[in-house]
């Protein structure tokens, strides 16, 4: 049993590399079946090859009766195992769609996250029209989102937007589709909270080099970085801090002109980020307190359960449930209005810049660097 299970999530491990990393469907399956025919014939599973049933042991519904049992009693492996069984003997049966949902939920909640996405993806695939279907689209964006601080990374105190965020930004994709396919999905709410979570998290990434850049007196490279942090991110709460990163570099680097005007920009929107002498208080433009740390995100229920999201918050503090429809309207719909830099664009830390003529409107400052070519 340990060897079907090990090698059923290992052939997932595989899928998914695949779409990474580019690998050839034939070498990937003939690592996959090398991988499990040396797992059979390990000693550490008897010295013999696993015996794989060949027939069911149970009927479908006994399968699925089992599978339900175990959850609830918090055997999610055996679950696990049950219902990969239900599925392989009765393909077609009446349970098979209802057990590939509580598939994806008991392998999330057994920390499978790769296993529930490809569950999740199969159900999108094979199933488009059930109406639980969006269900497997939020599924696939908290599998997603948790594998972002998956591995050794989630025990330590790691700021999240100082990791890997490649996961963080698929996850950002899942929940927009997941609220453009079904804005009045009983997952939409969460999912918009989730966005908003994420795209806070990308924005205080890029932040972070910015002030990697400023201790090590870098102004050019971290004045492009938060140019960039504005341009791509202006409803995050980065904005401020990027603003002060601006005309704190401009001012280092004799770019007078142009950090008074960021600095007029900070006067008139965040006055406490600038003194009377006119100093940017770049130490002030953290608070710690922002609602990154504040969000309390749904908890996942099974789908079968059809469980209204408990966990809304927003900036103002935590609801309870019961949180305006307009309320929830109005985020979901600034959730799908939000847009992230394509992977392929690239901020441009290292091109040094020099001041042009500039003009001083109501907004943010038009670029007034130019790159010497």
């Amino acid at each position: 049993m340990m060897g079907k299970y090990f090698c059923n999530r290992f052939e997932v491990r595989m899928h998914h590399l695949s779409k990474v990393v580019g690998l050839t469907a034939i070498t990937l399956a003939l690592t996959t079946l090398s991988g499990c025919q040396t797992l059979k014939n390990s000693k550490l599973f008897g010295g013999k090859d696993e015996v794989v049933a060949t027939k069911a042991e149970k009927s479908e519904q006994g399968y699925y009766q089992a599978a339900t049992d175990n959850i609830k009693k918090g055997n999610l492996a055996k679950a696990i195992s049950q219902l990969n069984d239900l599925r392989t003997f009765y393909p077609v049966g009446d349970y098979s769609e209802q057990a590939l949902l509580d598939l994806m939920y008991a392998q999330y909640q057994h920390g499978d996250y790769l296993d529930a996405i490809a569950s999740a993806d199969r159900f999108i695939q094979s199933y488009p029209s059930n109406p639980q279907v969006d269900y497997a689209y939020y599924v696939r964006g908290i599998s997603n989102m948790q594998a972002a601080s998956g591995g050794v990374m989630k025990y330590t105190k790691l700021n999240p937007a100082h990791r890997d965020m490649g996961y963080s930004r698929i996850a950002f994709n899942n929940f927009q589709q997941l609220i453009n396919r079904f804005p009045n999905s009983a997952y939409a709410p969460d999912a918009a909270l989730r966005m908003r979570y994420i795209y806070n998290q990308l924005s205080e990434s890029e932040m972070d080099v910015a002030r990697w850049y400023i201790k090590r007196k870098a102004y050019v490279a971290a004045a492009n970085r938060a140019k960039w942090v504005f341009q791509y991110y202006p409803q995050s709460e980065a904005i401020p801090e990027s603003i002060a990163t601006i005309a704190y570099s401009y001012d280092k680097l004799g770019m007078t002109d142009t950090a008074n005007q960021y600095k007029q920009l900070l006067r008139i929107n965040y006055p406490g980020l600038i003194d009377a002498r006119g100093s940017v208080k770049l130490d002030n433009t953290r608070t710690g307190s922002n609602w990154l740390n504040k969000a309390t995100l749904g908890v996942l229920g099974q789908s079968s359960q059809n469980a209204a999201v408990q966990g809304l918050a927003q900036q103002s503090g935590q609801y309870s449930g019961n949180t305006k429809p307009q309320v929830i309207q109005t985020s979901i719909q600034q959730a799908a209005a939000m847009r992230l830099p394509s992977p392929a664009t690239t901020a441009n830390d290292e091109t040094p810049t020099r001041p042009r003529e500039t003009t001083i409107g109501l907004g943010l400052p038009p670029d007034n660097t130019s790159q010497v070519k």
